[in-house]
């Protein structure tokens, strides 16, 4: 994914200030890629994939050649014999029943698995970030709505303080008018609120960097999620990760089974040096010499079993926890769909209701400005306007949501943050 200029130097800015705010609003595609950046749970997960790798190459070590100096010092208590000798070999170990394949495959599955969660962690995060993102706009959106409604309802009291003033309307009348302002603001208070709330969890996912979103009512009705749960399954890194968890665990079965198997240790070595006061001893140093031990073990107390049907018992469970992921992608799939359909047709109806709500008040407030009309009817339209408002935006949003979990679901946020 490309963004601008700007934001590809953002990795440097943020080095160099890693307490920026950034003042000027930014893209949702902007924000996710700061998250990719900043998100601590994400750095966490990919610094233990490079253990991993380091731990991996570790424990193929065995599999190598070694080089090592070794001395020996010996000497007869009863008599004035001692021996003292340094060698230097290269020794490595074979299996002769072909483990080291089996092992160096089972490593390389652990890694490749701790990958495919680090994808999966990427694609709930982000998930989670554009959900964050969206309802941060139209916590905005709802914050503009009530300032308009408390601007409306001034200008109603004003009108009402003037023609209390003519002594056209009773007290009870202004006071009215005076509760509906304080009601307004009381909203307006509640609605800024909401939205310093999702700048934190904006900046909370960013790695603490305080951002703001870009505030545009999104036009969602002519959109429809893609669902398919064929094409999630080849795609979701989580499944990716449980079918490599299923292989590992037939490989380490395999690798169980081989609990008895013989090996041979070999070496070549160089005597450096050989100082010796026993008369019978053979000077040896500077020559080669080179070893074979064959080491068949009988026995291991049931080990080679025990450890043998335990990972057949894990393949089983890799097995079923591959086709419990399968049921549960079908439900969320199920879900998704079921949620955009009922919420496109409550878009639809509150946008109605609004629309309606709207033109309400507006014949409500002309009314009572020429004397035509009741308070009590002003009152009711505002609320009616003011309960439309807020319905239709948390429509909108439930709409917007509905989108960023249908990518999840799919597994493209993956793809959107690479």
């Amino acid at each position: 994914m490309k963004f601008t200029m700007f934001f590809a130097a953002l990795p440097a800015l943020l080095f160099l200030f890693p307490g920026a705010v950034f003042s000027a609003p930014i893209s949702e595609a902007q924000y996710l890629a700061l998250v990719m950046e900043r998100n601590n749970d994400l750095a966490a997960i990919s610094q233990e994939i490079e253990a991993r790798l380091f731990s991996a190459r570790a424990e193929l070590s065995v599999q190598r050649p070694s080089l090592g100096l070794s001395a020996e010092a010996s000497k007869w208590l009863d008599q004035e014999r001692g021996d003292q000798q340094i060698d230097l070999s290269l020794s490595h170990r074979v299996n002769l029943s072909g483990t080291y394949g089996l092992q160096e495959r089972d490593l390389l599955l652990g890694v490749e698995i701790l990958r495919n969660q680090y994808a999966d962690a990427v694609n709930e995060r982000l998930a989670l970030a554009a959900s964050a993102y969206r309802q941060a706009v139209m916590a905005a959106l709802n914050r503009e709505a009530m300032e308009q409604i408390v601007a409306k309802r001034r200008e109603s009291m004003l009108i009402t303080r003037e023609k209390f003033d003519k002594e056209l309307v009773s007290l009870l009348e202004l006071l009215r008018a005076q509760s509906q302002v304080d009601d307004g603001e009381a909203f307006l208070l509640q609605a800024r609120q909401k939205y310093e709330q999702q700048l934190v969890e904006m900046s909370a996912l960013a790695g603490g960097v305080s951002v703001t979103p870009e505030i545009m009512l999104p036009q969602l009705e002519e959109l429809r999620p893609d669902i398919d749960e064929k094409k999630a399954w080849g795609l979701r890194p989580d499944v990716a990760s449980l079918m490599l968890s299923r292989e590992r665990a037939s490989v380490q079965r395999s690798l169980a089974a081989k609990g008895l198997s013989p090996f041979v240790d070999l070496s070549v070595g160089l005597r450096v040096r050989q100082d010796s006061s026993s008369a019978i001893a053979d000077e040896r140093a500077g020559e080669v010499f080179v070893r074979a031990v064959l080491t068949v073990p009988l026995t291991d107390g049931g080990e080679t079993a025990n450890t043998t049907e335990a990972a057949a018992l894990l393949l089983r469970k890799a097995e079923y926890e591959l086709e419990a992921r399968r049921d549960s992608l079908k439900k969320e799939a199920e879900l998704v769909r079921e949620r955009w359909g009922r919420a496109l047709e409550i878009v639809t109806i509150r946008r109605r209701q609004a629309e309606r709500a709207d033109k309400e008040l507006e014949i409500a407030e002309m009314m009572y400005r020429e004397g035509l009309g009741s308070q009590l009817d002003l009152i009711t339209a505002q609320e009616a306007d003011q309960k439309s408002r807020t319905e239709l935006i948390n429509a909108i949003q439930e709409l917007w949501l509905v989108l960023a979990e249908a990518d999840r679901v799919m597994g493209r946020w993956v793809r959107r943050g690479e």
